[in-house]
C-alpha cells in the first residue's frame, strides 16, 4: 500500500494544477510584452478589471502616490481600477515578497468592495486610510504651488485655536507681550514657511535625480 500522505499531497498538487489550467491563458501576461509603468519584465504581474497587466509593486506604488482614498486609475485607459487579479501561478508560491504583495493586493481590493461587507472591510482598514489621509495632508502642506492656500488655512486654524484657548480660560502657555492670538498666528506662519521650504527642497532633489538619470549612458543589452 502506498503512503497516504504522499498520495494526498500529489492529489492536492494535481488539483492546484487543474485550477491553474482552468483559468486559461488570459490569466497570464503576454510573453512579448512588458510593464507599461517600469518598461521592464513583469515582476509579480497582476491584471486590472480593464484587462491591462502591470507589475504588482508598480501599480500599488502608483496608487499610493497618486490618490488618497480614490481608486487608482489605469495608466493606459484611465478607467478606475476596482480589482487587481494576480497571475494564477503566484497563488501557490511561498516566497515572502510574493506573499506580502498578494496581501497588499487583497487589501486594495477590499477597499473598493460595495455593500455592507465592503463597509465592514473599510472599518477594518481604518489604520491604512488614516495613514493615507495624513500623507495627503502632508503632501498638500509641502506643495510650494499652494503656499497661499496653506497660509490662509493655517491662520484660520490659529484663530480657532486661540478662540478655544480663551473660551476655556487656559493659562498654561506663556505668551509674554504678544497675546495668545498673535502667538498662534506667528506659529502658523512659521509652520507654513517651514513646510514650503521642505517642499522646495524635495522638489529640487527629485529634479536633480531626474537630470542624473537622463544623462546616464544607455546600458547595452
Amino acid at each position: 500500500m502506498g503512503n497516504p500522505s504522499i498520495s494526498s499531497s500529489q492529489s492536492k498538487k494535481m488539483e492546484e494544477e487543474e485550477v491553474l489550467n482552468s483559468r486559461g491563458e488570459s490569466e497570464k501576461p503576454p510573453e512579448d510584452d512588458c510593464c507599461p509603468i517600469c518598461f521592464g519584465d513583469f515582476s509579480i504581474p497582476c491584471k486590472t478589471n480593464c484587462g491591462h497587466w502591470f507589475c504588482a509593486s508598480c501599480i500599488l506604488q502608483l496608487w499610493r502616490y497618486r490618490s488618497t482614498l480614490q481608486r487608482c486609475k489605469c495608466p493606459i485607459c484611465c478607467r478606475p481600477i476596482n480589482k487587481l487579479v494576480p497571475e494564477a501561478s503566484l497563488l501557490i508560491q511561498q516566497e515572502e515578497d510574493v506573499i506580502e504583495l498578494l496581501k497588499k493586493i487583497e487589501c486594495y481590493n477590499h477597499l473598493y468592495i460595495g455593500g455592507a461587507y465592503g463597509v465592514f472591510l473599510k472599518v477594518l482598514a481604518i489604520p491604512l486610510l488614516t495613514r493615507r489621509i495624513l500623507r495627503s495632508v502632508m503632501d498638500g502642506l509641502m506643495n510650494p504651488d499652494q503656499i497661499r492656500l496653506n497660509y490662509y488655512l493655517m491662520r484660520v486654524l490659529a484663530l480657532l485655536l486661540s478662540w478655544i484657548y480663551c473660551s476655556c480660560q487656559f493659562e498654561f502657555i506663556p505668551t509674554g507681550g504678544l497675546g495668545i492670538w498673535r502667538l498662534f498666528d506667528l506659529c502658523a506662519i512659521f509652520m507654513v514657511a517651514t513646510f514650503s521650504l521642505a517642499g522646495l527642497y524635495q522638489r529640487w532633489v527629485l529634479r536633480r535625480r531626474v537630470r542624473q538619470l537622463a544623462i546616464l549612458p544607455a546600458q547595452p543589452y
